[in-house]
């Protein structure tokens, strides 16, 4: 039986430009559909969709890994590239993909951190817990993917909690109110607008309250959310139908919404300006897809700058977060390393399982045998050999299930699994290979149950 392999297919900012990250974005209304999607279009067994302002993974466990990436990147092409040759080589060119072990450090380093536009930053550890959430309310994941998740989201609470790396207060959110500043010099009569309420518009919002700009203005598809970010600190809560009205009052306009489309056009500025004489705006677009048209910048007196042009103001401070990176780096090598002995440990479930179903066989059948010569015995003698032989049965077989534990990983425990089969002639339910093994654990009841605590 093929063993079960875990894979990511994706795309971030560093790797692909805006246009086709934009492409590649799925709205967080259609990720369990998607996931849903990518499942049955690939055979895979477990999906969970990534789909942020500056990256877009498939991550997915399937029978055969290679295959299995190629198969997302084909899926990805076909709904993507819309039939043009052009997009297509540009989208291949782009798109990565780690399997098995890659593929768990990849996750790993991105829940940490360390793989993000702005190395420690802290919003992904909550983006990827809700991608992951989504995949299981969805039922799209497996037992390796539910590990895989479940291991990666504790070992990014541990790096930014052991390490330096939390003590870095580093957003996409706060260098875009950092950069504002920088421009403006003086910001006690600027006016700001925040487009969005999600967790980006959140971290926004608290460091313009921290910076004490004097008005600031929140809009939103859904006035209530816009109110409740509001209300948290003092701001005005407006719904997007009045965003032309605010961008006449603003100086600087925050936006990270979810929509699928530009909500401001360059006609729109252009009417605003119109109305502004020589006041200038600024506008910092964190949105993917774009909030703001491209081709807004073209209009005088506008300033736009996107996620691709925070990435300058990024590289200020790099070198204490990557001096602050290399001690999470060290808790992603001592996860993998033990992530990688009980996926091992794992796979010989199967074998120990039937071992134990064997040994526990020949028990009752003997017992089977010798049950007229027991019967004079009282139910407290009976309980006694009972006890007596399921004691000789777990002595047996303790040895050879702690033996096949310690070589876990190597060569030589499938050669010992094998060995076992053979001189005792059963069949495990599942060979060793997969980590599909651990269905085993269901099966039987306690002796399965009992083995599969063993190999953890």
């Amino acid at each position: 039986m093929e063993s079960t392999r875990g894979v990511v297919v994706g795309a971030n900012i560093k790797s692909a430009p805006i246009d086709l990250l934009e492409r590649l974005s799925v709205h967080h209304s259609a990720v369990q559909r998607t996931a849903l999607d990518v499942k049955r279009a690939c055979g895979a067994g477990g999906v969970v969709i990534l789909s942020t302002c500056n990256r877009f993974e498939i991550y997915a466990t399937c029978p055969d890994g290679l295959d299995a990436a190629e198969g997302i990147r084909r899926y990805l092409v076909e709904r993507c590239a819309g039939g043009s040759d052009e997009v297509r080589g540009r989208l291949l060119g782009a798109l990565y993909s780690y399997a098995d072990e890659a593929a768990y450090r990849h996750l790993l380093e991105v829940v940490s951190g360390l793989d993000s536009l702005i190395v420690g930053e802290a919003e992904i550890l909550g983006q990827v817990s809700r991608a992951y959430q989504a995949s299981c309310e969805a039922k799209a994941t497996d037992k390796l993917c539910n590990a895989w998740f479940q291991r990666a989201l504790h070992l990014g609470k541990k790096a930014r909690s052991q390490t330096l790396l939390g003590s870095f207060s580093v957003s996409v959110g706060r260098i875009a109110v950092d950069l504002a500043v920088r421009e403006f010099g003086d910001v006690h009569d600027k006016r700001a607008l925040v487009l969005g309420a999600g967790e980006m518009s959140e971290l926004t919002a608290k460091y313009l309250a921290a910076h004490e700009f004097p008005v600031v203005m929140v809009a939103n598809r859904s006035l209530a959310r816009a109110r409740e970010l509001a209300c948290a600190h003092g701001f005005t809560a407006h719904p997007l139908d009045e965003v032309e009205a605010c961008l006449a009052k603003a100086d600087v306009v925050f936006s990270a919404t979810s929509a699928k489309t530009c909500l401001i056009t360059e006609d729109m500025v252009r009417r605003v300006m119109d109305e502004r004489a020589s006041r200038p705006l600024l506008l910092v677009d964190m949105a993917i897809p774009r909030d703001v048209e491209p081709a807004v910048a073209g209009v005088p007196g506008v300033s736009l700058h996107n996620i691709n042009e925070l990435r300058d103001a990024a590289e200020r401070g790099l070198f204490e977060r990557m001096q602050a990176a290399a001690g999470a780096r060290s808790l992603i090598d001592e996860e993998l390393a033990d992530f990688t002995r009980w996926i091992s440990a794992l796979e010989l479930v199967p074998v120990i399982a039937a071992l134990r179903r064997y040994a526990d066989g020949v028990k009752a059948e003997r017992l089977e045998a010798a049950s007229d010569k027991l019967k004079g015995l009282s139910s407290s003698q009976q309980h006694a050999v009972d006890v007596l032989a399921t004691t000789i049965v777990d002595q047996i077989v303790r040895g050879p299930v702690e033996a096949l534990n310690a070589r876990a990983g190597t060569p030589r425990a499938r050669e010992c699994a094998g060995v076992l089969q053979e001189l005792f002639g059963f069949s495990p339910a599942v060979l060793p290979g997969g980590a599909g093994a651990g269905a085993v654990v269901h099966e039987g009841g306690g002796a399965a149950r009992r083995e599969s605590e063993v190999a953890r």
